[in-house]
């Protein structure tokens, strides 16, 4: 039986290199000669070549001079001699003899040598802008365009970047390609960013610059395309990068006259350390947000009566001398012609059939840090053909959907047509995360963390099909004014977005604030190291490195925890429980009532941290108490207000007590207007020199005044008003409040220039 190898293809609807750590770390045991060794080079090693040629990967602290002397101590040669510096991430280019393997893979700096992977390549708004609610986010008030934010695409043929949608906003790094595939780059970039020269083409973020590269492979089908993606995506201020491409995982239809089952459908929602790995590396490091098509596999392959199909060589190459046929007895003998004869090709068990739609998400979309996104059509019903998760270890996929069917956008000669599928959806979201950028330096003055972009993409989505996360619609269809609101919503050093560090065994707390009763979900979200997996547990182990725990206690104190998927069950509910195996973890409350609720984040087990945690919620985070009055705690302290202007303050700790005092000069009417912004019930007390004191309770989000009239006594005094705050209750986490004083100012009469 030959090795399985994922010699994939890619098809445009995948990631490569790979971040190695260091064995035993995360939980993994220490790796064994056989484990680093993968299959492509045993394949490779089996056509008699004495040099194999190979790329060799290092763990982090490998210099690279100690690298290149562990390929030339195993007799091997670098490919090239006056290579200076690794390959993006930590690997080296090489030819190494058969015999030297073994040597090679006993060192201990090397984590893992890849042979030959044979790979081939193929190809994977206007009504998209309104479903998602784009549309209102491109006019006033919100006004945003993508203006000044930056995004790319990879495609696997150069777009038509002199459309007159683009307006010299898009730069290519490459050409050439097949027309359909030249067709589907400008298909996706006008979906992200045409101009709206022709109104129901507009893109998602129309004024955003664009830079689009071209997927490359190598002579062996070594992936060359993530070295832009590490070095050259942030230093040109890229925030967002799109993918709708992938591999051809499980059945190739177009190799050959039947489709042809390739065998490598364990690959499908696998982590692969040479093709998803790299992404959460590279998102992680270089702060870009990877947005990845989750893959038109859904439906499987369109067989014959007799469920007619080829298998592949060693090298997965079609095998034209023989047709395989499905047995309708179950005998396995039971296939006629031009089925060929025998049991081995009348087949008793049908290649990954049985648990179609589910279990078909394209390698590259499987990564941690990503986001995944599927298709729907206008009424938001999933495409027969989108791909479905689960991820092989049970993570959340795909992350979300959006529309992708008969998308209207720019095709080449200035002209515009529809296309359907994943890979429409995919730039949706791309251009969304444009405009989220945009928002985020109005709000915060700064540019988001790619883990930050893709935790608000995901609090904004509305929820379809079961209740909670599912593996057809992920987290929900994307939603981008709830995502722009939530980032909008940021006022002084309070709002619905916080972002911090956590280490191991730490415990953090953070108060929330729900004003009205409604619907409570909060998000967390970080973006998880990249791990190695040896090549027999990329369909079995656990990606997750830092696992961080999510619960949220309501004001009863009773403790809700995050949704829990089953990924045996691809159908079932979601239950409630500590997710172990997610970095994206939500808790939704329905009908929460109004009041304080505790979010609380345990670093359960962070082995390398601190790790930067996102949390996002429907309600806003509590305010710091801040009084910029103080010390005014005593009636000779205190601070002097004018009539007509508001003024902030706090109780801001137990036994605090502020006062305020303003002149009276005349009689009259003297009143103070009360607004408790806060949590915390407040007695405010008007004490009038010479005349009446006056009490009011104000409770926690709610307004009050206190009034008097003053009238002069019989004896000539010096009037005076002093207002009192002070709380009533236990001290809330927002006990801040606003207050204005109006009381009778006697001018000076005017009199007529001499």
């Amino acid at each position: 039986m030959r090795p399985t190898v994922l010699a994939l293809a890619l098809i445009v609807c995948g990631g490569q290199a790979i971040l190695p750590v260091h064995a035993g770390q995360a939980g993994l045991p220490a790796l064994h000669i056989e484990t680093k060794i993968h299959p492509s080079v045993y394949r490779a090693a089996a056509t008699g070549r004495l040099g194999i040629p190979v790329r060799v990967y290092f763990q982090r602290d490998v210099a690279f001079d100690d690298a290149r002397t562990a390929i030339l101590a195993a007799g091997g040669a670098l490919d090239d001699v006056l290579t200076i510096r690794y390959s993006p991430l930590r690997h080296l280019r090489a030819t190494i003899p058969s015999q030297s393997l073994h040597a090679l893979a006993a060192d201990d700096r090397v984590v893992t040598i890849i042979g030959p992977r044979y790979l081939r390549v193929k190809s994977h708004n206007a009504a998209s802008a309104q479903m998602s609610h784009v549309d209102e986010l491109q006019a006033p008030p919100y006004a945003l365009t993508g203006a000044g934010v930056a995004v790319s695409l990879f495609e696997l043929a150069a777009a038509s970047s002199s459309h007159i949608e683009f307006g010299g906003r898009m730069t290519l790094f490459g050409s050439g390609g097949s027309s359909f595939d030249q067709l589907h780059a400008t298909h996706v970039a006008g979906t992200m960013g045409a101009a709206g020269i022709r109104l129901d083409a507009k893109g998602m973020a129309p004024s955003v610059k664009i830079d689009q590269y071209i997927v490359k492979l190598g002579f062996n089908g070594e992936p060359l395309y993530n070295e832009p993606k590490e070095n050259d995506l942030a230093p040109r201020g890229v925030v967002a990068d799109n993918n709708s491409w992938g591999f051809i995982i499980g059945w190739n239809l177009a190799a050959a006259d039947y489709p042809v089952w390739e065998g490598t459908d364990a690959f499908f929602g696998a982590y692969d350390y040479d093709y998803t790995a790299p992404l959460d590396d590279i998102s992680r490091e270089q702060n870009v947000l990877f947005v990845h098509s989750s893959g038109n596999e859904a439906a499987g392959a369109s067989l014959g009566t007799l469920g007619q199909h080829r298998h592949t060589d060693e090298r997965l190459r079609p095998d034209l001398t023989s047709l395989y046929c499905y047995s309708q007895n179950g005998s396995g003998t039971d296939c006629p012609a031009p089925c060929s004869v025998g049991p081995p090709f009348c087949e008793t068990v049908r290649h990954h059939q049985d648990i179609l739609p589910f279990d078909t998400m394209n390698l590259n979309a499987s990564g941690k840090n990503v986001v995944s996104v599927g298709a729907v059509n206008s009424f938001g019903e999933i495409l027969n053909t989108s791909s479905r998760g689960p991820a092989k270890d049970g993570r959340v996929k795909p992350d979300v959907v959006a529309r992708g069917s008969s998308l209207l956008s720019t095709f080449p000669g200035n002209s515009y047509g529809t296309l359907g599928g994943t890979s429409m959806s995919s730039p949706v979201v791309t251009g969304i995360a444009a405009l989220a950028v945009e928002q985020w330096r109005r709000s915060f003055g700064k540019t988001p963390r790619a883990a930050e972009l893709k935790a608000v993409i995901i609090a904004g989505a509305e929820d379809l099909g079961n209740p909670g996360p599912d593996y057809t619609y992920g987290f929900g269809f994307v939603d981008a004014k709830r995502s722009i609101d939530l980032i909008a919503a940021h006022d002084r050093d309070a709002g619905h977005i916080r972002t911090t560090p956590i280490v191991q065994g730490q415990q953090f707390e953070l108060p929330l604030v729900a004003r009205t009763a409604g619907n409570l979900r909060v998000v967390l979200h970080w973006a998880d190291p990249a791990i190695y997996l040896p090549a027999n547990q990329v369909s079995t182990a656990k990606a997750l490195v830092n696992d961080l725990d999510l619960k949220v206690i309501d004001p009863s104190g009773t403790a809700h925890l995050p949704y829990v998927l089953d990924k045996v069950n691809y159908t079932a509910n979601a239950t409630r429980g500590v997710n172990t195996i997610d970095n994206v973890e939500v808790v939704e409350i329905a009908n929460a009532a109004p009041g304080v609720y505790r979010v609380v984040v345990n670093g359960t087990n962070v082995p390398e941290g601190p790790q930067e945690a996102v949390i996002v919620s429907s309600a806003r985070t509590a305010r710091q108490c801040v009084d910029i009055q103080e010390p005014n705690d005593s009636s000779d302290a205190a601070r002097n207000v004018y009539t007509g202007q508001s003024f902030n303050a706090g109780i801001c700790s137990n036994g605090d007590v502020d006062y305020f005092k303003f002149p009276i000069v005349k009689d009259g009417a003297i009143a103070v207007d009360v607004k408790n912004t806060g949590d915390t019930p407040l007695r405010a007390t008007l004490i009038v020199i010479g005349g009446e004191t006056k009490v009011v309770d104000v409770p926690p989000y709610s307004d009050a005044t206190i009034s008097t009239v003053y009238t002069t006594g019989p004896l000539p005094v010096v009037p005076a008003g002093i207002v009192k705050f002070e709380a009533t209750g236990a001290l809330g986490v927002e006990p801040d409040y606003v207050f204005s004083v109006k009381y009778p100012v006697s001018y000076p009469p005017k009199r007529r220039a001499v």
